[in-house]
């Protein structure tokens, strides 16, 4: 995930991305460093509404002795939730990353935008140590947007490890910025994996689908080489851009069913992705404004199963909710990206439950005027196996509707913005 507005602690991802960022290089004794994520300033321009974010490793395979360290080491403005575990469905379905409102909330669990389950944010969007297969471990609820609690040397911050077997250790939020200047950089995170020789697995949490193999072999047995993980890295970043171009391109046309102008359908793709789910492609599509008349209505579908994102009117609006916040219950509170959050509870729970903004308007309300704050809520993947979940919202227009350029944005990826233009 790269957001726009992070804590005052690190800095802003939507940034414009002005030169080539230097990758720093691997001293021959140096842990083996696995990137997260990978830098394209071809395809980053968020001030342009385009941004190509990788959700891949780089590589995706890797074979290190027991006892060596790893450098997880994230691109310039990415967000990331690294976790390693024997089994990576063993470690989501203990430490989930999203699940459906279901707490006997009745109509309060219900979300206003999607018309479903509210989306709960579970604990694996915190760094949690000591974890395992069979629950347990520390959760740090006080890094939700990061840093680390473990790896990041720059911070002073000891090595995270991982002992194998039942362990799942769930890295935290790995911001892509340079610790010591808050400037936009690589950030390295390191590991040091103390498991017994087998199979294990590394995955970012937030976006189901990217994941790697780790073998670790005994002494005497042969490792990879940085060499080699660079190899399989350029080739696999080769790949993931020119499926990624193709996608983006076949997705920015105009789409709509019907026939006259007053009937038609309109489709909106409020993101989508490429290579195999290792491209998240943060736009919205098509990126030239809809022009529409009275009568008309839009479909916004997402269509990438490993995001999440909303739709909300009128585009940098300050009156647009956060797209993170507590469930209260009737009423939901916006947890700042600066300040201390609102902390509330659902009436009769005594755990605070963090969820996704769960918008203002239903599907097929009618746009009134382009002033007024329209909101789909906080919408997530297929990816996320969230059950009841909603990927679909619409709009539509009538007489009523006043005239004007409707202007909308993903609050969580404020450079994916978009315009309906509707005529007189």
């Amino acid at each position: 995930m790269r957001i726009a507005r992070l804590p005052a602690l690190t800095t802003a991802v939507a940034v414009i991305f002005g030169c080539q960022l230097p990758v720093p290089a691997a001293a021959a004794d140096s842990p083996l460093v696995i990137g997260v994520d990978h830098a394209d300033f071809a395809n980053q321009q968020p001030q342009a509404g385009r941004l190509f974010e990788y959700t891949d490793f780089f590589s995706r395979q890797a074979t290190i002795h027991t006892g060596d360290t790893i450098d997880f080491r994230s691109a310039p403005g990415s967000f990331h939730i690294v976790a390693l575990a024997r089994t990576e469905l063993w470690a989501r379905s203990t430490y989930p990353v999203a699940l459906a409102d279901n707490d006997g909330g009745g109509l309060t669990d219900i979300a206003t935008g999607s018309g479903t389950n509210k989306l709960v944010f579970g604990p694996s969007n915190f760094p949690i140590t000591g974890g395992s297969h069979h629950g347990g471990g520390t959760i740090d609820f006080t890094r939700g947007f990061g840093p680390p609690a473990c790896g990041v040397a720059l911070l002073g911050e000891a090595a995270c490890n991982f002992a194998g077997g039942a362990d799942v250790e769930i890295l935290g939020p790995e911001i892509g910025v340079d610790y010591a200047t808050g400037n936009l950089g690589f950030a390295d995170q390191l590991v040091n994996i103390n498991a017994q020789p087998g199979r294990y697995h590394y995955f970012c949490y937030i976006h189901p689908g990217m994941r790697g193999v780790l073998d670790v072999v005994g002494n005497g047995a042969g490792t990879s080489t940085q060499a080699e993980i660079d190899a399989a890295s350029n080739a696999q970043f080769a790949s993931d851009q020119a499926q990624a171009l193709v996608v983006e391109q076949q997705t920015n046309q105009v789409e709509f069913t019907g026939g006259a102008p007053g009937t038609r359908s309109y489709t909106v793709h409020v993101g989508i992705a490429a290579a195999n789910n290792h491209v998240a492609i943060d736009e919205m599509f098509p990126s030239q404004p809809l022009g529409l008349v009275a009568g008309d209505s839009v479909q916004f579908l997402w269509r990438d199963p490993h995001n999440v994102h909303s739709v909300a009117f009128p585009a940098e609006s300050p009156n647009l909710p956060g797209p993170f916040g507590f469930d209260c219950g009737t009423t939901y509170n916006p947890i700042p990206f600066n300040g201390p959050p609102q902390i509330c509870l659902e009436p009769g729970d005594s755990q605070f439950e963090v969820i996704g903004d769960p918008g203002n308007a239903g599907p097929g309300t009618v746009l009134s005027n382009p002033s007024v704050v329209v909101d789909s809520g906080v919408l997530g993947g297929t990816g996320y196996g969230v059950t009841p979940s909603a990927q679909s919202w619409s709009l539509s227009t009538n007489g009523g509707s006043t005239p004007g350029a409707y202007r909308f944005q993903c609050t969580i990826h404020d450079w994916m913005q978009g315009t309906l233009a509707l005529g007189g």
